[in-house]
């Protein structure tokens, strides 16, 4: 990638154009003869594709408001077959292709109302018109086009598209989608599409704002994997058509983003999943790409688990994820695990999330902590403020449980989107501060606009600001301190400017089987256990289930409970809990 100064217009007549030229998908085809592990992956794509012969055509059938499952499972059926066209030469693939094509581009739109459908839908438009048009008689690319445009672009365009100023995902994916179809129509469309590509280079940094400063993405890794995925289809294919990606792949906010990404994937390859994630994730389609740019084959240490499931069949790759192979790691030791160089094994970053991750080796049973500031004030936030998660010897330990589904949410009227105080998402148990590794004063929800912060961080540990993240009037001040010194991570809670009596609630989320005897919990699994030890004036102890909380809705949890410590407040308003969670030697 490089920033030459290039204007937009100069677009190359050739095609393919978007995201891999024909000497590219040449390199591609000679590599593999080198390359066993990339020889498989390519295969492996080029079974699923096949796979894709035997979908029911697609339909405009929308899900509540959205139709971005029929745009995504478009977009994956489209990557997966042209690019088994692109490696094999088989007719077949074209036709699934074009079957597929045809059956969106009947559709009356794409539901420019939710608009990452109509994103998600042009992407892969773009992407068949693009890798697929010497196939595509001429009548066919003009019923392609004006779908494009008139579907995708004009749409896109219209002034009451507030993701074009917005720092969030959606700046990200729409620019992204809706820039191939002007890179893969430019001659066909040259005033529409030079007028597009003028307006996404004046907007397309409001989506890498989030990253500032450290390259935390506030929306969680899920997000990150999202959001991040169509900024760098974006620099690519800007780049693969002008030579010239805006100078996006320097930003290095973005930059640092791999190595959050990296970090918060523990070893056990669940990631650190606040706000609206999963621990669950697909491969980082992204991280490869930044890895390959950067020459660091150490940010897909906790890639190779996932990469080997695709490569067996067992998981799909996403449906991105065909790109994978254009991005492809120098270092076969990087997909084994085996890199020569390892992650450090602590880093923080500021933002309005702000974190700080621990471990204590590079192997898959090391003792892994992770804590954030933040809180519900961004973006999918969740009243999530000083909480954390911990796994060891390949077990997680401490977990958060992650999203909520948001079409069954919305069914129920609930106002998921609401950011206000009263909102009923702070009702529900995964999002507010109840389901939270964190403490709670009083019942009380977190302040919906408040951020605790990361006040500083280091390889011994870090200190936390709790306080904004609590209602007024309810706590002076509230600190949260964490000592790193494997096998041991303690954590000292401190408040003050207190009700006398009032209750300080300590939680933490566990899949673990639970005993209390005193001020010490006991968690087995999987043969393996780990203490938890408190000290404070008067704590009490108990376990209290999370399979399934109480409320208008709310997703059951299996096998899922919280361990929870409660102290009082001091006649002087003051409360200390101290916790020692501490795992067996061999565990390291």
């Amino acid at each position: 990638m490089t920033a030459n100064a290039k204007n937009t217009e100069m677009v190359c007549a050739e095609h393919p154009r978007l995201l891999a030229r024909a000497s590219d998908w040449m390199a591609l085809e000679a590599r593999r003869k080198t390359d066993p592990a990339l020889n498989a992956f390519v295969e492996t794509v080029c079974a699923q594709a096949c796979e894709v012969a035997l979908l029911p055509p697609l339909e405009r059938v929308l899900e509540g408001h959205r139709l971005l499952g029929v745009s995504r499972e478009f977009l994956q059926r489209i990557l997966l077959t042209a690019f088994a066209w692109r490696v094999t030469g088989n007719r077949k693939f074209v036709e699934i292709s074009l079957n597929n094509m045809q059956s969106v581009t009947a559709f009356s739109d794409w539901n420019p109302a939710h608009f990452l459908d109509v994103a998600e839908m042009t992407a892969g438009l773009a992407i068949g018109y693009d890798w697929l048009y010497s196939e595509l008689t001429p009548e066919f690319r003009s019923a392609v086009r004006l779908a494009l445009v008139e579907k995708g672009l004009q749409p896109g365009m219209t002034d009451n598209n507030w993701w074009w100023i917005h720092h969030n995902n959606w700046n990200q994916v729409c620019i992204g989608s809706l820039a191939l179809a002007a890179l893969a129509m430019a001659e066909d469309e040259p005033v529409l599409c030079r007028e597009f590509l003028a307006k996404a280079r004046l907007n397309v940094r409001n989506g890498l704002n989030p990253y500032l400063p450290d390259g935390i993405y506030p929306e969680g890794p899920m997000y990150w994997d999202y959001g991040t995925s169509f900024q760098i289809v974006l620099i690519e294919a800007l780049y693969s058509a002008l030579g010239d990606d805006w100078g996006l792949s320097l930003d290095p906010a973005l930059l640092g983003s791999a190595d959050f990404y990296a970090h918060a994937t523990g070893p056990s390859s669940e990631t650190f999943n606040f706000a609206d994630c999963s621990p669950k994730a697909w491969l980082a389609l992204p991280l490869f790409a930044m890895a390959h740019r950067q020459h660091r084959p150490e940010l897909l240490t906790g890639e190779s688990e996932r990469l080997a499931d695709v490569v067996k069949g067992h998981k799909k790759p996403g449906r991105l994820g065909p790109l994978l192979a254009l991005w492809w790691p120098d270092s076969a030791g990087a997909l084994a695990g085996a890199v020569k160089r390892e992650l450090p094994l602590f880093w923080s970053g500021q933002g309005p999330n702000s974190l700080a991750m621990w471990r204590s080796g590079g192997d898959t049973n090391a003792l892994y902590f992770a804590i954030k500031g933040g809180g519900a004030a961004v973006s999918h936030g969740h009243m999530d403020g000083g909480s954390f998660v911990m796994e060891a010897g390949g077990i997680r330990w401490a977990e958060d449980l992650g999203m909520e589904s948001y079409h069954e949410v919305e069914r129920r009227g609930i106002d998921l989107w609401n950011p206000a105080q009263d909102s009923g998402r702070w009702r529900l148990f995964r999002i507010g501060n109840f389901s939270h590794n964190t403490l709670t004063v009083d019942g009380q929800l977190h302040n919906a606009n408040g951020l605790a912060r990361l006040v500083s961080a280091s390889p011994e540990g870090a200190l936390l600001d709790l306080t904004p993240i609590f209602l007024p009037d309810t706590v002076a001040r509230a600190e949260r301190r964490v000592q790193f010194a494997a096998p041991v991570v303690t954590l000292t809670d401190t408040l003050s400017g207190l009700k006398p009596g009032t209750p300080v609630r300590w939680a933490m989320v566990t899949g673990a089987t639970v005993t209390v005897a005193g001020s010490t919990a006991t968690l087995s699994k999987g043969g393996k256990q780990l203490q938890v030890r408190f000290e404070g004036e008067g704590v009490e102890l108990e376990v209290q289930s999370a399979v399934q909380p109480e409320g208008v809705f709310n997703s059951a949890n299996p096998d899922r409970c919280q361990l929870l410590a409660t102290v009082r407040a001091t006649a002087a308003g003051e409360a200390l809990i101290v916790t020692f969670m501490t795992i067996q030697e061999k565990l390291l």
